[in-house]
């Protein structure tokens, strides 16, 4: 990882007492970043004589090393004395701002000598002021273990990371929430970008031949969705480490990783199919009226839900199987047309063979 030298924050809890530091998860703020509601006004401008719009903001000198991320948004990244990289969308160019921020990184450093956490020289911290208060939202991010942690125990509804059953399986929430933050500040994961990307080739090179051999896989993207992806990162080998193929990564990392959630990956249930279901859920009952009218379109209803209940499974819907299933309904409905347009000429006589070819239709 390319980083400047090292700055070396003096400050002590007492010059930022009152305030409150919030555990956060990085989905948090990715979610914002492309929900927010952000606007400004623009106007003519009168460009200065000899202006170099490209020269370094004066504040950078003090350590910080401004990033803009692949899609436009631009972030800051700092070495600490502790070996520790902050990041923050903060701007860090107001002087203001930036003690603040020093500010919060001393008190964090002085919470985990506290706490007995000790600090790897492969963790971000990530620090977000709220405006008009004195708090800061943050998390950790571990490059070497894949995860995001903070200084103490914290609820997983809080932060807003999904229940799970286990500590393995929380993991790859959490892991999940890693690749995100990767996703969002890719300057600082350059020297962890190539295994990554060759780890998850083969991830995908499976992925594809699972999707070619059964007809229920589980991973997300259909086989030739994946061997898109395969090439793609057989194309990007040699520039790995490029944070615009570093955010691509990581992006792809983020949908493996929920994937192993949603599977419930290493775990004694997990899921092999897709239409295997390993949550608990009550069991529903249709009503006798409900029953009687199935009956009486042979069964028909029946059909149609026992597909929608092979589709949506454990509340989990895989889009190729549901483009798939659109696609034969879509179909039923076109021939249905033609026949109806056929039975205005031809008669009503011909309802019976409608009914029996239908059925084979819908047994397909």
């Amino acid at each position: 990882m390319s980083t400047s030298e090292a700055f070396p924050f003096t400050q002590t809890n007492d010059e930022i007492s009152g305030a409150n530091l919030f555990a956060i998860a990085p989905s948090t703020i990715r979610d914002a970043r492309y929900q927010g509601d952000f606007r400004v006004k623009v106007s003519p401008t009168v460009i200065s004589q000899g202006a170099h719009f490209k020269s370094a903001p004066s504040y950078q000198s003090q350590g910080w090393t401004l990033a803009v991320h692949p899609e436009g948004k631009r972030y800051a990244y700092i070495l600490t004395e502790q070996r520790v990289s902050v990041v923050t969308e903060s701007q860090v160019t107001d002087t203001g701002v930036a003690e603040r921020i020093e500010g919060w990184i001393a008190l964090i450093h002085a919470r985990a000598t506290e706490e007995d956490v000790h600090l790897l020289e492969t963790s971000d911290l990530f620090l977000e002021l709220e405006p008009d208060s004195n708090a800061c939202n943050y998390w950790f991010a571990d490059h070497a273990l894949r995860t995001i942690f903070w200084l103490r125990s914290a609820d997983s509804r809080e932060i807003g990371l999904p229940n799970s059953c286990s500590d393995g399986h929380l993991q790859y929430s959490l892991e999940e929430n890693y690749w995100i933050h990767v996703e969002m500040f890719p300057g600082t994961a350059a020297q962890y970008a190539t295994t990554a990307l060759n780890e998850l080739q083969i991830i995908l090179l499976h992925a594809r031949a699972d999707a070619l051999t059964s007809d229920v896989p589980t991973f997300p993207y259909t086989a030739e969705e994946s061997e898109k992806f395969i090439n793609l990162l057989q194309c990007s080998k040699d520039h790995a480490t490029n944070p615009y193929i570093t955010t691509v990564v990581a992006r792809l990392w983020v949908v493996v990783a929920n994937h192993r959630f949603f599977t419930h990956f290493g775990e004694n249930h997990c899921r092999m199919s897709a239409v295997h279901s390993v949550l608990e859920a009550p069991i529903r009952k249709r009503s006798l009226l409900l029953t009687g009218i199935s009956k009486v379109l042979f069964d028909l209803p029946n059909e149609h839900r026992r597909r929608l209940e092979n589709i949506w499974v454990d509340e989990l819907v895989y889009a190729a199987a549901w483009r798939k299933y659109v696609s034969e309904r879509v179909e039923d409905l076109r021939l249905t047309m033609i026949w109806v347009s056929q039975t205005r000429v031809i008669g009503p006589k011909n309802i019976c063979s409608f009914i029996v070819s239908s059925q084979k239709s819908f047994s397909r």
